[in-house]
């Protein structure tokens, strides 16, 4: 195994480990909850898998790692200083999600190798990644609206549907990392709707 190889699964070591952590703070909070270390962990695999991106010239995954990163540091910005990191709102929060994933779709979001799948292949690995992409993006809306990291329930129904639809296409190419990186996604998942949601804090009304 080569160190750029060894890099890359690092990053999924740091990614595959993150919901687990998720998963079990949320077992013993009896809830659906968004440990620090939950951003911290994806932190350090979008910095990761980031750069085996880009030492790889694989521009495309390149780019959706830079996003996701910003997103990450944000929240965990937000978790350690709560008022004191400022707010950039919630509508803007959600415009400059959509827009880093147009960019992200400008700049290709198909699969190394996806030429030889079928068309129908195609379109589920591409609605996938959609799904995956705008899960953060509401997140982060969520987040910026509330002051405090959040996981709304819809980011779990779109991890769960860009995941399921990945694992499928990941079957159908037979390649080992991709199955085994979206093989544990749905337990955790599925476990995070059937848990009592997070209780959003609602800021504090202003008095004119």
């Amino acid at each position: 195994m080569s160190w750029l190889e060894a890099l890359g699964w690092t990053g999924n070591g740091f990614y595959f480990s993150r919901f687990f952590v998720q998963w079990w703070q949320s077992e013993r909070a009896g809830k659906s909850v968004a440990p620090p270390i939950f951003w911290w962990l994806s932190v350090a695999g979008a910095a990761t898998l980031g750069t085996y991106a880009y030492l790889a010239a694989d521009s495309p995954l390149f780019v959706g790692y830079a996003i996701t990163f910003v997103i990450y540091v944000r929240n965990v910005s937000i978790a350690y200083l709560g008022e004191r990191a400022g707010r950039i709102g919630a509508v803007p929060a959600l415009l400059l999600g959509l827009g880093a994933s147009l960019l992200l779709l400008r700049f290709g979001t198909t699969p190394a190798g996806a030429e030889s799948a079928s068309r129908p292949w195609l379109i589920a690995a591409f609605l996938g990644q959609a799904f995956f992409s705008m899960r953060f993006v509401i997140q982060w809306y969520a987040t910026e609206k509330l002051g405090h990291a959040y996981f709304p329930r819809s980011f779990w129904w779109f991890s769960l549907i860009g995941n399921v639809l990945l694992l499928a296409y990941a079957i159908q190419r037979g390649d080992p990392v991709f199955i085994a990186g979206f093989s544990a996604g749905p337990f955790v998942q599925i476990r995070n709707l059937m848990l009592p949601p997070m209780i959003p804090v609602l800021p504090p009304i202003e008095k004119t």
